[in-house]
């Protein structure tokens, strides 16, 4: 997943545009009897980034224009369930994330609201239902099973195992905990899924759906490590069902735009060219002369009488995935 754009930088640049004389008296840090002051800090941060955040703040600006012209609007509910989609899918990477990326919740709602928007402004609600009609099954909820398991070093050793949690000797979760040399699952208890009918581990693929609830297998071969073998408990199933247009509109959304992203570049490069944009700092000359470049090499299209507007490129359907393949993260636009 490419890094999430971090928001504090955007407010920083905000807060140096309008921060007060005083800041340049303000002390963020002390070194050994030195201060350091706001104004240092800010000019060293805008060196940094205050050309890439600029040029985010007009993006969003037009983008917020356009918006507003066309109707279109991003509300919380949308927001908040991109969230918890991007929670579910990261699992338990998810904690470590926010604590190795320094992102917030609150920072990633926010590019997931630009995203949304970008995605709205991008597709069309009739191709985002053109799309669903012709991908239907693609957005079905699949028939899911949830379980746990303890890798083994043999198939003996697994027996002996599955014959101790049978007879009440031994907990499913201690034998985890202290059988499994399984390193990773051991972190969650073992736990697996949940896993599309179909998919996931082969050797227990059919196990998953004629198990009862609870109980233990018979040990079978397991794919890693090479010759171990595991026992599984099924802990939960969900049927699966057809899911509705508006149920699947967000998946149907980022379906498309993650087959559109080479077109992103230049949908933002044309909102780019139908603004007018004036920079009005000296260092920003370059980014003011980027604006105009794009400006001069895509002069604006002559309508002709009588002619027929081009009907929209239809977006071809996608392939189909395989049972229990996830999709990739959400992944912000350049």
């Amino acid at each position: 997943m490419k890094r999430l754009f971090a928001p504090v930088l955007l407010a920083i640049a905000v807060a140096l545009a309008a921060a007060p004389m005083g800041c340049a008296k303000r002390a963020v840090a002390k070194v050994n009897g030195d201060i350091i002051t706001e104004q240092e800090f800010f000019e060293a941060l805008e060196a940094a980034q205050g050309r890439q955040v600029l040029d985010r703040l007009v993006l969003e600006r037009i983008m917020a224009q356009k918006a507003k012209d066309k109707g279109i609007t991003v509300g919380d509910e949308e927001v908040n369930e991109s969230f918890q989609e991007l929670k579910e899918r990261m699992r338990e990477q998810w904690d470590e994330f926010l604590r190795t990326s320094g992102q917030t919740a609150e920072g990633i709602k926010d590019e997931l609201r630009r995203r949304i928007l970008l995605a709205k402004l991008m597709l069309p609600e009739q191709e985002l239902k053109e799309f669903y009609e012709q991908n239907r099954t693609r957005f079905d909820e699949p028939t899911q099973a949830k379980y746990r398991r303890v890798i083994l070093d043999s198939k003996s050793e697994a027996q002996r195992v599955r014959e101790q949690i049978v007879s009440g000797k031994l907990d499913f979760a201690q034998a985890v905990e202290e059988k499994s040399i399984d390193p990773i699952g051991k972190r969650r208890g073992g736990e697996i899924g949940p896993v599309a009918q179909g998919g996931g581990d082969p050797g227990v693929a059919g196990l998953l759906f004629t198990l009862d609830i609870g109980e233990i297998s018979e040990p079978v071969e397991s794919v890693y490590p090479k010759g171990s073998y595991q026992i599984i408990e099924v802990l939960e199933r969900t049927q699966g069902k057809q899911s509705t247009y508006e149920e699947s509109k967000s998946g149907v959304r980022e379906v498309m735009m993650q087959q559109r992203q080479r077109e992103v570049g230049e949908y933002l490069n044309d909102l780019r060219t139908e603004a007018s944009v004036t920079f009005f700092r000296s260092r920003y000359e370059s980014l003011a002369e980027e604006y105009a470049k794009l400006k001069r090499e895509k002069p604006p299209e002559i309508e002709v009488p009588g002619a027929e507007p081009a009907a929209p490129a239809k977006p071809r359907p996608a392939a189909p995935e395989k049972p229990g393949e996830e999709s990739a993260a959400p992944t912000p636009p350049e």
